[in-house]
């Protein structure tokens, strides 16, 4: 557990961990100091992923002297790790300053490293087939929480390893913690902070219509993946209470102007899931509703959830699914997640025992 006598003695500090470079601009100069200085300090936290002022080698010893009086960085703890048997995934455990949890996962393919990060600790939205949403909401994370799971996962590689794509898909929806969650992705992309690409960085969601609007309008051009799971609204509605309220036609109308506004093509994730979602009649209807849409479909096959009623397909529906889409879709991928024997993969994420 986080110590409660370090707890006490940052209670009147400001955590600098989730400011932007401008915030920390402002906060320098409240502190007398040139603005210039935030650029060190900005890199140091993120890009360096220090939390002693000590160790940050180019700040003079008054102003380090008035940071650690009116300052400090927080850091998320880590309490447990799972490493699939393939070795190929790894789901990490972290405790929040204020005792909360939530799971990130880090999967290895070759040179690619994908690192799954929440934004919530749990999830409100309810969809029937997901681990997270059996938890309930509990809140949002901070943007500094957000990012201090990539620092943290950072360090935890070898010398020789870097991550090389964010994917915004762990616990949570992300546009509804929009703030938090814009201004982590800012850290992401700047070059002092984090530096990746946007096209390095994606964001799922279950379809909060306005967010995606929002998102379109702010022009951050990241990757964005709409999870949609079924072809009307009726079935989408059961299986994802969300679509009550922002249903299939709102939707598909908001993907496709993030689409046209970012010049770039969507992604629309399909849990496949036998005997619900996976008929021939759901193959057609789902080639016909995103028809006009530049984008593709990632057909994920179910990953088990224990007490959940759902199933994976056999591997002959998946084929023949696939089939049924491909000459009536512009792109379309199988996605086999790694990590389901230590419940890492996608859905399945569910606070571990410590």
């Amino acid at each position: 557990m986080f110590s409660r006598i370090s707890k006490d003695m940052n209670e009147n500090k400001l955590n600098l961990k989730g400011l932007s470079l401008k915030e920390l601009e402002e906060f320098l100069v409240r502190l007398g100091e040139k603005k210039y200085k935030s650029r060190q300090l900005f890199k140091w936290i993120y890009d360096k992923g220090l939390t002693d002022f000590k160790k940050m080698s180019d700040l003079s010893k008054s102003l380090i002297q008035k940071l650690e009086e009116k300052a400090y960085i927080q850091s998320i703890k880590k309490l447990k790790s799972l490493k699939s048997k393939d070795g190929s995934t790894e789901k990490f455990l972290y405790e929040l300053e204020d005792m909360e949890k939530i799971e990130s996962v880090l999967i290895k393919d070759g040179k690619r490293k994908t690192l799954c990060i929440s934004t919530q600790v749990g999830c409100g939205l309810g969809c029937l087939f997901c681990a997270t949403g059996r938890m309930g909401f509990k809140r949002n994370l901070t943007s500094g929480e957000t990012i201090d799971q990539i620092i943290s996962i950072k360090r935890h590689l070898d010398p020789d390893e870097k991550i090389t794509n964010l994917v915004l898909m762990g616990m949570g929806e992300p546009l509804l913690n929009y703030d938090n969650t814009l201004k982590a992705i800012g850290i992401m992309k700047s070059e002092l902070g984090l530096g990746f690409a946007s096209r390095k960085i994606t964001l799922s969601t279950a379809g909060i219509v306005p967010g995606i609007y929002r998102l379109a309008d702010d022009r951050l051009k990241i990757k964005l993946a709409v999870s949609l799971n079924a072809a009307s609204d009726d079935l989408r509605s059961h299986l994802m209470p969300v679509n009550k309220r922002y249903p299939l036609k709102e939707l598909l109308g908001a993907a496709k102007y993030y689409a046209k506004k970012t010049d770039q093509r969507m992604t629309f994730e399909y849990l496949l899931m036998k005997n619900t979602n996976d008929s021939k009649k759901d193959a057609l209807d789902l080639s016909k509703i995103v028809r006009g849409i530049s984008c593709k479909i990632n057909l994920i096959p179910y990953n088990r959830v224990p007490d959940l009623p759902f199933e994976k397909p056999d591997e002959e529906s998946i084929k023949k699914f696939r089939e049924m889409l491909y000459p009536r879709c512009p792109a379309v991928t199988l996605r086999m997640s790694k990590g389901e024997d230590i419940q890492a993969a996608c859905g399945q994420l569910r606070i571990m025992s410590p």
